[in-house]
């Protein structure tokens, strides 16, 4: 990603997560955020990275995310991360998989395939191409379907 792509997302980021913290009436109240789908983000100071996934603020356990995503991926930190609504965690041990003579790379987490269903949504999720697993497309067909791997909405 460009400097100037990078500082241009990290700017809508932010000004998204306080928009919907200046929105709330009492205290913060989580909602699903979609406009920021693929993103990753941390409270300054702590530990958990989150990947928004389909709106969701889904906590990545550690090696899983090295497993998932591009070396040294860009994270944003920022102290409003409560604003997005809480997801189910990603899977320790989740993976990305394609059967074999097929096009689909799936994210495969929490019991379910995700189809990931272009290239520029792929690498809005920083995931790594190079960790997509080729596997028999009986294993795939196996896999109970979930939804997409959703684009960040505008």
């Amino acid at each position: 990603m460009s400097t100037a792509l990078s500082k241009d997302l990290e700017t809508r980021t932010k000004e998204t997560l306080a928009a919907a913290v200046g929105t709330a009436q009492v205290g913060i109240t989580p909602q699903p955020m979609p406009e920021l789908n693929g993103l990753l983000i941390q409270l300054p100071g702590a530990a958990p990275i989150y990947l928004v996934l389909n709106g969701y603020r889904c906590w990545i356990p550690d090696p899983t995310l090295a497993n998932l995503c591009v070396p040294n991926p860009s994270v944003f930190l920022d102290i409003n991360i409560g604003v997005v609504s809480e997801g189910p965690a990603i899977t320790s041990g989740a993976v990305l998989a394609k059967a074999v003579g097929t096009d689909t790379i799936y994210l495969v987490t929490n019991g379910v395939k995700m189809a990931i269903p272009s290239p520029d949504v792929f690498n809005r999720y920083q995931f790594n191409w190079s960790t997509v697993q080729l596997v028999a497309p009986v294993l795939i067909d196996f896999i109970p379907t979930g939804p997409d791997v959703q684009a960040p909405t505008s």
